[in-house]
């Protein structure tokens, strides 16, 4: 029991010596951190624009309606077809935001690995 106790504590000491980070893995992971937060403020802001974008191009497409809520029938049918041509296009101009945002987003993860796989790999030289 005692040998047992002893190994235990041995194997204990060992993997608290084992996970001390050194100063350049401390550094990798800050990295790691300051690029996903700049990534997620990318995908927030990309996301936000679209948002506003569908907002914007809806509301046109609501006030135009509006405007020929009393015209005749042949009137208020183009002008539901450009309603919906205007909503469509705004949907369009939104995903492209959201999506070069993602990419944007995307290439600032990937960078900052690489500097923070840099890092490591220099560590363990």
């Amino acid at each position: 029991m005692k040998v047992l106790k002893t190994l235990s504590a041995a194997l204990l000491m060992f993997a608290m010596v084992g996970c001390d980070e050194s100063a350049l893995e401390r550094e990798a992971d800050s990295v790691r951190d300051q690029t996903q937060q700049q990534a997620d403020q990318i995908r927030d802001s990309s996301q936000t624009d679209g948002e506003m974008t569908r907002d914007a191009t809806q509301n046109a497409a609501e006030n135009l309606r509006d405007r020929t809520e009393n015209a005749s029938d042949a009137v208020q049918d183009q002008v539901e077809r450009r309603a919906d041509q205007l909503e469509d296009s705004g949907e369009r101009a939104a995903a492209r935001k959201e999506e070069v945002g993602e990419n944007k987003a995307d290439a600032v993860e990937e960078l900052g690995e690489k500097k923070a796989d840099a890092l490591e790999e220099a560590d363990n030289e």
